[in-house]
């Protein structure tokens, strides 16, 4: 699958998916600081989806009609500890990309849910 990982993803979880033959662009190397409409946009760009600890996405993507990538991954783990972050990314690295594209993902230790995004 082909991600865009969004600053706040540590790198061990960069390195975790490139491991598992995940194709990563960091927002922290190609564009860092940059705004989360900037990372939405970068995402559709590149035909990635977004893989991100940032629940604004959802805002802007849902509240504010910002156009959505292809698909987005938002982990809620707090604090993110790394083994059970590897365990999460696990869990959305078995779907298969069909299952991803076109959804807001929400991945918890609990689960996860999805939800369709809006269609431009």
């Amino acid at each position: 699958m082909r991600w865009l990982a969004d600053e706040n993803l540590p790198l061990a979880a960069i390195v975790f998916l490139r491991a598992c033959g995940g194709d990563v662009l960091e927002v922290a190397e190609s564009a860092p600081g940059v705004a989360d409409q900037e990372v939405l946009r970068l995402a559709r760009d590149t035909d990635r989806l977004l893989l991100s600890f940032d629940r604004d996405h959802g805002e802007l993507i849902f509240r504010r009609a910002a156009r959505a990538p292809l698909g987005v991954g938002y982990l809620r783990l707090e604090p993110p500890l790394p083994e059970v972050l590897n365990a999460l990314l696990y869990a959305v690295l078995a779907m298969n990309e069909a299952a991803l594209l076109g959804k807001f993902t929400v991945v918890t230790q609990h689960g996860t849910r999805q939800r369709a995004l809006p269609i431009d």
